[in-house]
């Protein structure tokens, strides 16, 4: 087996038709016999309400000068093509 990616994200919510948005990223590059061989992990402005705090654990004010997820889509797929598998 090859290098796995293992990603979490978090949300301000669970549904697209309310236009919830990702909050949070993180993953990690895996390779069986060296663990973790690399890891990334960033913020995301939501450019909306960022959702039931509670449950994230973040606020309006930790994400306001965060990058939208536009400007880190191309970083994340770069790191996750790294990979030959994909685990959430």
């Amino acid at each position: 087996m090859g290098v796995f990616a293992v990603v979490d994200v978090e949300t301000t919510g669970l549904s697209p038709y309310r236009r919830d948005r990702v909050v949070e990223v993180a993953a990690v590059l895996v390779e069986p016999d060296l663990g973790i061989t690399a890891e990334m992990t960033t913020l995301v402005n939501p450019e909306r309400d960022v959702g039931p705090s509670s449950i994230h654990g973040l606020t309006a004010s930790d994400l306001l000068d965060a990058p939208r997820f536009g400007e880190i889509a191309g970083h994340l797929a770069d790191f996750l093509g790294r990979s030959g598998v994909l685990v959430g």
